[in-house]
């Protein structure tokens, strides 16, 4: 064959290909035959989760849901940033019809505007954003609807391109169910918001953001701090921040637990938040409100349930650190993914979370109750006093010890519980030890035991001479004391069955907006930040009933951060660390010895007091300072060059290593190639 006709060959063939391809791109995506879609990304982001399937099966054909998607299309307002995003909205709505087997209806409706689509939008609540001067809107929103129950999505956002699906099939499960669950939370904190601050327009007037997420797919029900009883309606009961927790209320929580209610509760050393909110101004009085304790403790129940925590310890952790109020510092906690647990329902999928002053846990083995630990620090961390974790907000630390173990932070308990409160109910705080009963009744002196006492104790007695009348002891029998009935003792001692539930975390600030949210990228509102808010909607879904949503909810972002990287500086701080420790211990000491040897003021003559040799030894303390100072400079210096380095390395190899591969196998092929065909 000549070389021409090769080339001919190879030409036929590559238009040949190029022709399949397009029809095939045309019968699949242009007229959507058989709307067959290829996911190849590693954790399948762009096919509908098992959860969105079941939820989507349980749609029964008598109340089909409709889904109306809202999306300008009009070029001349629409920004081109988020037209792909668009695209990808109406193919996933797509994927939502299709497995809907004839019982979800989409609609797509394109809202330009000075249209009736747009006087549509507007009705079904859907939000605009103004794009130009001209006052032009744009619209992306949808709306899901059952029968009477609707659910409105009013802005989809790019930032929460990772939870698209997630709030979907929420909207979708919520109109198909027409109850709401009951979820109780308890708090010592004003969590659920202020009704008369709102309304006078203060601060601290709006609920926290997981109170209002939770309104939103619950009945969520308030249960006072310091409650006897808890309604048994209530399917879970959020505890947040328990400060100065009555035995009562204790006894409460576990008498609802006991008789088939899930807890989950986080507890705190050191709340930033109740520090914050303590003795805020009393919108009805104007005066100071009430001091909350900082710490919060469940010590009765925590003991029942094998739960060893000490709540003036403060967990450090060096490999972990996170920010507040722009320092790094070890007590602000930013756990990756690796110290999450993602095998537990609960945890599984979150990538991190983000901690404010936690304490840990220690587990002591109980009967019948099974232990998973859900997220705990490195193995570079300690316990602090919460002094010392206070002073790590104005200095840095600089002495540190590593523990060498994890500490936990993140507990799920299950099983059949015994009662923290064996002996039955405790007495309200305040009221008078209870009297009377069987054991009364036993103690009693035999002087109670006949009405009326005078007639026993201070009648005179007869005399021998005299006999009483013989109808004298029968004649009117005293009326026996009437014994005070037992209090009957009809507390639980152990939970009615052996799916009881108790999730446990050890930092309560955790669940405020300011360590769950960020500004969205658009500036169109929060978007989530982290897996502390997924964390605790996995939690409540799985214990609520539900679970299919947590499927959908932990999808991993495309989005990936430099982990590698973070591990590296670690490493190289950990080699340096002990030095620079060293150090700013003697540059401690150092300072010291210069507040106390410095000159002080003689007010009489207003001169300086001081001998030629203190200033000798001011000197040369000020000399030994700076040379400290430089040493770790350098010491820092040479952190970040090794750093430097392995990040030049890192990214070296990104750009360089594959295409490198890539020819070396290339050339490879191309050599046996050429071997085979001299061969022949």
């Amino acid at each position: 064959m000549s070389a021409s006709t090769k080339t001919a060959a190879v030409g036929l063939t590559t238009l040949l290909t190029i022709a399949v391809i397009a029809a095939v791109n045309f019968l699949v995506g242009g007229v959507g035959f058989g709307n067959f879609r290829l996911d190849l990304t590693e954790d399948g982001l762009y096919t509908l989760s098992p959860g969105t399937k079941n939820i989507l099966s349980r749609i029964n054909a008598d109340e089909p849901v409709t889904i109306k998607f809202y999306s300008t299309n009009d070029d001349r307002v629409m920004p081109n940033i988020l037209k792909p995003h668009a695209r990808t909205i109406e193919d996933l709505l797509l994927e939502y019809e299709k497995q809907g087997n004839g019982n979800v209806a989409l609609e797509v409706i394109h809202p330009n505007p000075d249209t009736d689509e747009e006087d549509k939008a507007k009705e079904d609540e859907v939000r605009g954003m103004q794009v130009n001067q001209e006052g032009d809107n744009i619209y992306l929103g949808m709306t899901v609807q059952s029968l009477d129950r609707k659910e409105v999505l009013p802005f989809l956002s790019p930032d929460d391109a990772t939870s698209l699906e997630y709030e979907v099939s929420r909207a979708i499960a919520k109109v198909i169910k027409p109850t709401k669950t009951v979820i109780g939370y308890m708090s010592a904190m004003q969590i659920g918001g202020n009704p008369m601050a709102m309304m006078q327009r203060q601060r601290g007037g709006e609920a926290w953001a997981i109170i209002q997420q939770l309104r939103a797919d619950y009945e969520v029900r308030e249960v006072p701090v310091s409650t006897d009883k808890i309604d048994k309606d209530i399917t879970v009961l959020l505890v947040i921040h328990p400060a100065d927790i009555s035995e009562t209320a204790e006894f409460a929580i576990d008498q609802y637990l006991l008789g088939g209610g899930n807890v989950v509760a986080f507890v705190d050393p050191m709340s930033l938040l109740a520090q914050a909110m303590s003795g805020q101004q009393n919108p009805m009085t104007g005066q100071p409100g009430n001091m909350i304790n900082t710490s919060s403790d469940l010590t009765n129940l925590f003991k029942a349930w094998g739960i060893d925590y000490k709540k003036d310890m403060v967990l450090a952790d060096m490999n972990y650190r996170g920010q507040l109020q722009g320092r790094v510092m070890p007590t602000a906690l930013q756990l990756p993914s690796k110290a999450i647990n993602q095998d537990s329902r609960f945890t599984t999928g979150l990538q991190s979370f983000t901690l404010m002053n936690a304490g840990s846990f220690g587990i002591e083995k109980k009967e019948g109750l099974d232990v998973t630990t859900l997220a705990s620090s490195s193995e570079a961390s300690e316990m602090i006093d919460t002094t010392a974790a206070e002073k790590l907000r104005r200095e840095p630390m600089t002495n540190f010890t590593a523990s060498g173990k994890k500490q936990v932070v993140g507990i799920h308990i299950k099983g059949k519980f015994k009662s923290a409160f064996p002996n039955g109910r405790p007495a309200a705080p305040g009221a008078p030890k209870e009297t009377g009963g069987a054991e009364q009744d036993a103690t009693a002196p035999a002087a109670t035991a006949t009405t009326p006492p005078v007639s026993v104790t201070t009648a005179p007695a007869p005399a021998a001479a005299a006999p009483a009348p013989a109808a004298a002891p029968a004649a009117t029998p005293a009326p026996a004391t009437p014994k005070k009935e037992e209090k009957k003792d009809d507390s639980l001692k152990e939970s009615i069955d052996s799916e009881r539930n108790v999730i446990v975390f050890s930092d309560a600030d955790m669940l405020y907006d300011a360590f769950c949210l960020r500004q969205g990228d658009l500036g169109v509102g929060l978007v989530t930040n982290g897996g502390n808010l997924p964390m605790l909607l996995n939690t409540i879904e799985v214990l609520a009933g539900g679970g299919d949503l947590i499927q959908v909810r932990n999808r991993k972002s495309p989005i990936r951060p430099f982990s590698k990287l973070k591990e590296m500086r670690e490493e190289v701080e950990e080699k340096y660390r002990p030095k620079l420790v060293s150090l700013e211990a003697e540059r401690q000491k150092l300072a010291e010895q210069l507040s106390k040897a410095r000159p002080q003021l003689d007010l009489k003559k207003g001169a300086l007091i001081i001998d030629q040799g203190t200033m000798n030894n001011i000197k040369e303390m000020e000399k030994n300072s700076l040379k400290i100072e430089r040493e770790v400079r350098d010491i820092r210096k040479e952190v970040n060059k090794e750093v430097e380095f392995q990040k030049t390395l890192l990214k070296s190899l990104n750009v360089f290593g594959v295409p490198l591969l890539v020819g070396i196998v290339g050339m490879l092929l191309a050599m046996r190639r050429r071997a085979l065909t001299a061969a022949a």
